[in-house]
C-alpha cells in the first residue's frame, strides 16, 4: 500500500512489522539506540570539522546557507556530493534535539 506524507507530500510504501525480526539490544545510558549519523569528524578531513559523511562539505555551510535564505535545493545545487537524505536527517536530528529541550 502507497501512502501521501502530509506534510512533505512525498509517497512512501506502508509496511507491516515483521513478528520475526529479532529484537535489538539497548545498551548505554537511557537505552538510546545508537544509530548511523549523516556527518563525521576525522581529523585527516578539514582538520576535524564536522563533514557530511563521504563528501569533504562542512554541515556548517548547510546551516550558512539556511541563514542567508537559501533553500536545501540551492544548498544542494552547490553541493551535489551531499545527498538530500544527508540534509533532512541532520536537521531532523538538529529538530529533535531542540525539541527535547522544549
Amino acid at each position: 500500500m502507497v501512502s501521501k506524507d502530509a506534510l512533505h507530500g512525498q509517497e512512501y510504501a506502508e509496511r507491516k512489522p515483521d513478528a520475526k525480526l529479532a529484537p535489538c539490544r539497548l545498551a548505554g545510558y537511557g537505552s538510546r539506540l545508537k544509530k548511523e549519523r549523516a556527518y563525521h569528524s576525522d581529523p585527516e578531513i578539514l582538520g576535524g570539522t564536522l563533514v557530511f559523511k563521504g563528501t569533504r562539505v562542512p554541515v556548517r555551510s548547510l546551516f550558512d546557507h539556511l541563514k542567508a535564505g537559501d533553500s536545501i535545493e540551492v544548498f544542494l545545487d552547490g553541493f551535489p556530493s551531499v545527498k538530500r537524505s544527508q540534509v533532512l536527517a541532520v536537521l531532523k536530528e538538529m529538530e529533535t534535539e531542540v525539541l527535547a529541550h522544549a
